[in-house]
Order: C-alpha cells, then sequence, then structure tokens
C-alpha cells in the first residue's frame, strides 16, 4: 500500500481521545490503549504544523520526578531505592523542589536530568535541519528521502509564513502560486529521473532485481541521487529528543529568529512542554517537566551583536574593498573537503563565521587572511561586539565552538542533511535561519551565486572509482552496488 494511502487510511481509523481548540491552537490526545504510551498533541492551526510528546505516567511529572531524584544524590546519603523511597514516604511534590533549587542556589545543571522528546509533522525540512543543527545532546530522526514514498509528492511549506503579514491578499496569493511552482519542477524532475537512473543503474550495476537485498540497495542509490531535486522547503516530519534545560534553549534561539514562522514553532514548543494548569486540567494529564521549561525569553543578544557588527564593517573597515563577494550565475562546484589552515587561530574562524552569516558569499581564503591580518585596535572592537552580552546564562551561539581542526566541506544541502540526521557537533552553515539577520535580495543572491553540486553517484570520479575497483575484481557488480 502506498504511504500516502496508509497515512489517509490510518488518519481515518484512529480518533482522538480529546480534543479542545485554544485560541489559534488545537489540543488533542490519544489513550495509553490507542498509542502505546499517552500522547498529547499540539497543532498550530495557523502554519498548520504538528507537534507531538509522549507521557509515562499521566498522573505523575515523570521526568521532572527523575530530574530531582538525580538532585537529591548531592546530598541525600542513601541509595537510590533509598531516596525514591523517601520522596513518596513525603509525597515530594517535584515541581516545587525543582523551583525551590533554581531559585535557592540555580542549580540549573538538573535540567538536563530530565529528557525530552517532541515528535513533529507537517514541517519544512529546514526546520529539521535548523533543529539537528542547534541541539548539544544530538537524539533524533528525520523523515528519510529514501524511505518515504511521500516526498515524491510533497509540498511545499506555504510561502505566506515567510513574508510580510501587511502584504495585500492578491500579492500573496500571487507569490504563493509562482513559489509553489518551484515545487512542482522539483517533483517532475524527481519523478522523471528517479524512472530514468533506476533503469541505467540496474544496467550499469548488473543488479539482479529479483533478490530484495539488490532492489533495494539499487533504490537507495538511485533515490541517493534523485533527493538532490527536493527543496529544503518540502514537507517532512522528525523525532527530537533532548533535555529540558536544551529545548530551553533552543525555544529562546527559535523566538529570536529573523523568520516569522520559526518563532511561532517556539511559542508552540513551550506550550506543548509547559502547558498552563489549565489546559492539563482540560486534558486530564500531568506533563514530564514543566518546571524545567524556563528562561525561554527571546535570545536576542547574538543577532543584535550580529547588527551591530555589521554597521562597524561597514563603517570601520575595508573588508567589502579588500574580499571579494561571489556573484552572477550558480555554475557546478566538485564536491571537496578541505582543512583550514592551521595559522588561523579559534578566534579567527569564531569572526568567520559572524561574518559570512552576514555575507554568506565572501570568498573564504580571502576573508580568513583579512581577519588574521587586522590591526589589534580592530580585532579588539569586533570581539567586543561579539561577546557584548554573552554570560553564563546567555551563552554564546552554538556556532562558537571553534577549534583549530576545523573541516570545510563542499556539498550540497541532500547531503548536509544527512550530516545533520547524523549528528556530528559544531556544525556552521551561512544559512540565516536562526542567527543572522531577515535575507535580503544581495545575500540570497550571494548563497545561489556559490554555486551547486552533483550527487557523488553521479561525479565522473565516481565513475573512476567504480571502473577501477571492477577491473581490478575488488569488488563485483553487486557488492560495489552496497559498497559504494
Amino acid at each position: 500500500m502506498p504511504m500516502n494511502e496508509f497515512h489517509q487510511k490510518a488518519k481515518t481509523e484512529i480518533q482522538p481521545e480529546k480534543e479542545f481548540i485554544d485560541g489559534s491552537y488545537r489540543w488533542f490526545t490519544y489513550s495509553a490503549s490507542v498509542t502505546g504510551l499517552r500522547l498529547i498533541c499540539l497543532e498550530d492551526l495557523t502554519t498548520g504544523t504538528i507537534a507531538t510528546t509522549t507521557v509515562a505516567n499521566p498522573t505523575k511529572r515523570t521526568a521532572a520526578h527523575k530530574a530531582w531524584a538525580g538532585a537529591r544524590q548531592s546530598r541525600a546519603v542513601g541509595m537510590p531505592w533509598e531516596i525514591l523511597h523517601e520522596m513518596g514516604e513525603k509525597g515530594v511534590d517535584p515541581d516545587q523542589k525543582l523551583e525551590e533549587m533554581f531559585r535557592g542556589y540555580g542549580h540549573a545543571s538538573v535540567g538536563d536530568m530530565a529528557r525530552l522528546a517532541v515528535d513533529m509533522g507537517k514541517i519544512p525540512m529546514h526546520l529539521c535541519l535548523t533543529l539537528f543543527n542547534e541541539g548539544s545532546l544530538n537524539s533524533g530522526q528525520e523523515k528519510s528521502t529514501r524511505y518515504q514514498a511521500s516526498f515524491g509528492k510533497a509540498l511545499l511549506h506555504p510561502m505566506r509564513h515567510y513574508i510580510s503579514e501587511h502584504l495585500p491578499k492578491e500579492d500573496v496569493a500571487r507569490l504563493e502560486e509562482e513559489y509553489q511552482s518551484f515545487g512542482a519542477v522539483s517533483l517532475e524532475l524527481f519523478a522523471k529521473h528517479k524512472a530514468v537512473l533506476l533503469g541505467a543503474f540496474e544496467q550499469y550495476y548488473q543488479a539482479d532485481t529479483t533478490k530484495p537485498a539488490e532492489r533495494s540497495a539499487l533504490l537507495s542509490r538511485v533515490l541517493d541521487c534523485v533527493r538532490y531535486f527536493l527543496l529544503i522547503g518540502q514537507w517532512s516530519g522528525m523525532s527530537f529528543e533532548t533535555s529540558a534545560r536544551d529545548w530551553s534553549r533552543i525555544i529562546a534561539e527559535l523566538q529570536a529568529s529573523p523568520l516569522l514562522y520559526y518563532r511561532r514553532v517556539a511559542q508552540q514548543l513551550e506550550k506543548l512542554l509547559a502547558p498552563t494548569t489549565e489546559e492539563e486540567e482540560v486534558l486530564d494529564y500531568k506533563a514530564e517537566a514543566p518546571g524545567l521549561i524556563r528562561h525561554t525569553a527571546p535570545q536576542l543578544t547574538a543577532n543584535r551583536n550580529l547588527h551591530v557588527l555589521k554597521q562597524f564593517i561597514e563603517d570601520q573597515t575595508d573588508l567589502l574593498q579588500q574580499v571579494s563577494i561571489h556573484s552572477g550565475f550558480p555554475k557546478r562546484v566538485d564536491q571537496r573537503v578541505s582543512m583550514i589552515e592551521p595559522m588561523y587561530t579559534e578566534g579567527d574562524r569564531l569572526v568567520a563565521s559572524y561574518i559570512l552569516l552576514l555575507w554568506p558569499g565572501l570568498e573564504r581564503e580571502q576573508l580568513f587572511n583579512w581577519i588574521h591580518d587586522q590591526d589589534d585596535e580592530t580585532k579588539k572592537g569586533i570581539s567586543a561586539i561579539i561577546f557584548s552580552g554573552h554570560t553564563n546564562y546567555c551563552e554564546l551561539p552554538g556556532f562558537g565552538r571553534t577549534t583549530r581542526m576545523t573541516l570545510v566541506i563542499e556539498s550540497f544541502l541532500g547531503e548536509l542533511r544527512d550530516l545533520n540526521r547524523h549528528r556530528a557537533w559544531g556544525r556552521f552553515f551561512p544559512l540565516p535561519l536562526v542567527f543572522g539577520e531577515r535575507l535580503t535580495k544581495s545575500a540570497i543572491e550571494q548563497i545561489v551565486a556559490r554555486g551547486f553540486g552533483l550527487p557523488l553517484y553521479l561525479t565522473s570520479r565516481y565513475h573512476r572509482l567504480c571502473v577501477r575497483a571492477q577491473s581490478s575484481a575488488a569488488c563485483s557488480p553487486g557488492r560495489s552496488l552496497d559498497a559504494w
């Protein structure tokens, strides 16, 4: 049964247990007898985005209870079962105790002992990209473009969520129609080249499609290529798990995003993870650890500093005169991985990340040379701007984790999505999704002018490797299908 038919069938069969509308949000739940664990769902009726989370015990704040029990290890002399028995015996309210702990001596690390998972649906691929990029504890999964047949019909997330609310409706409708036409072209190319590559790869690899393993490997290689045509604005879904403390930071960063849609997602996540007492009573459950979702006000410091840095660079330096910016029609770029020269310090790399968020088309090597060669006065001025307002409660953004070993990967977004799903730390890409200023025509032109790459399976280098491997009998055609 095709994925979309299965989804429709499942959608009509599974009925919510409870449901109610709260302003622009729709709450609905499923009982444990239907979904294994009690499932709490929240839909933003404006954007269509759905966020869900499970609760282990509808009558207890399980994650908060565990976090408080962990915190008790600091002062309790007993064994774990004795600590938990003491809590049960005294009827400890973990919410109250955690509140006292935060207020009394700011023991924020307790927030990392409460793990919370959120599943999301009807979201654009770039939100999945962003959440994995911003996460610290790295646990979750995005819908794979290999295995989801529905990606063959994925629509673009509506443009109206990203443009001014004050535009005339007729202009919005016209823009939406033109924007969605990109999605139609994307899907046409996806379907066309999937069929072409299936035949070409089957012939090249001499695959025996009567064998399930070879048929599956063949299809995976084909989908690795045709997902090149998918756009990061197309629909997807994901599961993301991290600590309550990390959720709080991510929500605060999304609240400060230049994208209106991201700010709405932040509000939705906070509402889901920290509902009001009235909402809990209507839905008849207790959230896992609402008391640990705190400090979620918009984390504006980094973006304010970026704005000030832009003014400083334009008014008091010669960067834009000395460092060239990519422009013109995009061309194909060979995939490659390189190292930034070790002469450039961690500070140089941090400054480069900030500047590339403002001017993503700057030529990298020239930029590093310019930063490295600045006089002490200029370096102090830039440093003062970047670190302004950051404290132990307001940390530098994640891309501030710089080292002397930085890999630069020239690739396309399909592979970047994969790298994010497999979660390497300390990543940075110059797209102003969370950090940066609102996209301008100039910034978009710079991003596009960086060029495009081809999937590795379609490059001449890959072809040479396959021919060499097969001619030397290093691998059989069947094995090469899996190995490469």
